[in-house]
């Protein structure tokens, strides 16, 4: 018998925003293996006798974790179990999950993709702020906050001058640093920035507005997952 592993997105915010494939891929799985930010509710769906493995990393673990983790993907395809990578959100928005897919690929494992909601879009979305607006922004850039310790803010820098809303992700722990950089970039110092953190879930999104100077040199730091919101759509809709 032929395994398979799905490298799937497990969405935002618990099993209501699931998509219907990656619903009836989870109860129907032998194995899944997920990660840290999946939400309890989502893992409910699994069938009597699957095995549920908790596989995620913590920041700072050992960078060996992730080729273990490929490691026994593998295996349990090889024996024929249907496998589930669950992640949270999107598996292809800072989730290593290309990484996986090519590792899977080249081991010659058959492997499907399954798009989630990422939290990038959906919790803005949630929270009532949209990304793009006529008159106000029409793109988006979607960074990751989490800063390498050889950088320097170089990453930060780089992008400070973009025009239109960016999206910080993975940023919580850090955010006075990140928006030191922005404005070191040149970001106008009164842009407003919107901080959406899940407190329970989509009824308990909490919601703060800053100015990003205010950010500055401020001792920020949040438990749990978060997105943080800079631009000109916040402005708009700050309440």
């Amino acid at each position: 018998m032929k395994g398979k592993v799905y490298l799937v997105g497990a969405g935002v915010l618990g099993v209501e925003n699931l998509t219907v494939k990656a619903h009836d891929l989870i109860s129907e799985a032998d194995v899944i293996l997920y990660d840290r930010l999946v939400d309890p509710t989502v893992l409910e769906l699994a069938r009597p006798g699957a095995e549920i493995v908790f596989v995620g990393k913590e920041p700072g673990d050992d960078p060996g974790k992730q080729a273990e983790l490929t490691e026994l993907m593998i295996a349990h395809s090889k024996s024929g179990r249907k496998v589930v990578r669950l992640k949270s959100g999107d598996p292809f928005i800072f989730g290593r999950g290309g990484e996986e897919l090519l590792s899977l690929r080249k081991a010659g494992i058959d492997v499907e993709v399954v798009p989630g909601l990422t939290s990038a879009v959906a919790i803005p979305t949630i929270a009532g702020i949209p990304l793009t607006m006529r008159n106000l922004s029409s793109s988006v850039l979607i960074l990751t906050g989490h800063l390498a310790k050889t950088d320097g803010g170089r990453y930060i820098r780089e992008h400070a001058k973009f025009p239109g809303t960016i999206v910080l992700l993975m940023s919580l722990t850090n955010l006075s640093l990140v928006s030191k950089y922005l404005v070191e970039g040149g970001m106008n110092p009164e842009r407003s920035v919107a901080v959406i953190t899940s407190v329970g879930g989509s009824e308990r999104l909490k919601k703060e507005f800053f100015r990003l100077g205010e950010l500055v040199g401020k001792d920020y730091r949040r438990d749990g997952p978060g997105v943080v919101v800079i631009g000109e759509v916040v402005e708009a809709f700050m309440d």
